[in-house]
């Protein structure tokens, strides 16, 4: 499987967040088929772990803040001593359900934010449930529960576990699932997260939390990830990760981590490719494009490959779904989920720098993006400190 120079493979075999949840996981007794965490951290002893997650906060936006004085607390933070990569693709549903449950997403098939669900004949909006071109509901979506959360495996080991999360998302099918053993403590607004947090360490009973932070994200989509508003928006997530550690008790037997499911890359408005029109989609296509803006699956009709390869290739590297999966790029092979195979289409389109698709089913254009393997939405952070 070849890449092109700019793109930054996941890094599986230690170097990722699926290594690090699942290295924690292991801390707290829960087994793992997955490489440990290649970079050291301060675990030993520790009977309680926080894992802090700031959507799309990049490894390079995050330096940038430090040079401009705007993270200094995160600044103050011990920083892996090499680089970390999100999965692919670098986005919040494989991503972030990747720490929910240490399982790639191979093995979890949360592959994206829309799919092909065999199950249902249909690409679905795995947040909101509906088909993109009908927007018919997904009356059953038991089936998307694959594999267990690691809430769920620590909590049968006799340790506490919780999530801190927005209250909109505490009753939504997929946080049924992946938050699923865990204790959730919702919040309006961020600033009550580290209160909140303090009170998931009780002295005699271990626990694991993970604290999630969706704004930044949100703002960096809206504004762009260079922007005044996603500055800003830093800025108070520093402020409230300062407020958090200061809340904690003071006891040494808790370690917070501090890291992303992805960064963000700038998207500039002229580089949204309109080549998926509607009239390709029902000639050329089996199914509305899946995937994502940064990494969309396709899956052409018989005989039709080529004239979409066409299409795309002089603004996208594509590849063959079956050597993508083969290849290792949603996750080790060993471990993947043949049944999810179908999800990913037949044709991976990854858009070079600075081009994103646009087709009939996408939201209105946005300037920050995710989802594709260059550096700025590939490398995360990962911070740490013993409190």
């Amino acid at each position: 499987m070849h890449l092109p120079p700019h793109a930054v493979r996941p890094d599986y075999a230690g170097g990722s967040v699926l290594n690090l949840a699942a290295t924690l996981g292991a801390h707290l007794g829960v087994p793992t088929p997955h490489a440990p965490y290649r970079h050291p951290l301060p675990l030993g002893g520790a009977q309680h772990v926080i894992l802090i997650v700031v959507d799309a906060l990049g490894a390079g936006q995050l330096q940038d803040a430090v040079l401009r004085g705007d993270a200094p607390t995160l600044a103050a933070l011990t920083p892996a001593p090499g680089p970390v990569t999100s999965v692919f693709p670098s986005t919040t549903m494989a991503a972030l359900t990747t720490l929910h449950t240490a399982r790639a997403p191979a093995e979890h098939g949360y592959l994206g934010l829309t799919v092909w669900l065999d199950e249902v004949q249909a690409v679905v909006n795995l947040i909101r449930l509906y088909d993109v071109y009908t927007h018919t509901p997904l009356t059953d979506a038991g089936f998307l529960a694959a594999v267990p959360s690691l809430y769920r495996q620590v909590r049968d080991r006799g340790v506490a576990a919780h999530v801190i999360m927005p209250a909109a998302y505490q009753h939504s099918v997929l946080t049924r699932w992946a938050c699923d053993g865990a204790e959730y403590h919702p919040y309006a607004q961020p600033e009550e997260a580290p209160e909140l947090t303090a009170a998931t360490v009780q002295p005699g009973q271990p626990s694991y939390t993970l604290v999630y932070f969706p704004e930044y994200d949100l703002i960096c989509h809206g504004s762009g990830p260079d922007s005044p508003e996603a500055y800003a928006e830093l800025r108070r997530t520093d402020r409230i990760v300062a407020d958090l550690l200061t809340a904690l008790p003071r006891t040494g037997d808790t370690l917070v981590v501090l890291t992303a499911d992805h960064g963000q890359s700038a998207q500039p408005p002229e580089g949204y490719v309109d080549v998926i029109t509607k009239k390709v989609m029902k000639l050329l296509l089996r199914s509305p494009v899946a995937g994502e803006e940064r990494a969309a699956y396709l899956r052409p009709q018989p005989g039709h490959h080529a004239e979409i390869a066409a299409l795309l290739a002089p603004h996208a590297t594509l590849l063959s779904a079956d050597d993508a999966w083969t290849g290792g790029l949603l996750g080790p092979p060993a471990h993947a989920e043949a049944r999810f195979r179908p999800r990913v289409g037949d044709l991976i389109a990854i858009p070079h720098p600075g081009y994103a698709i646009r087709r009939p089913t996408s939201p209105a254009p946005m300037l920050g993006l995710h989802g594709g393997w260059t550096a700025q939405e590939m490398l995360v952070p990962v911070l740490s400190r013993r409190v």
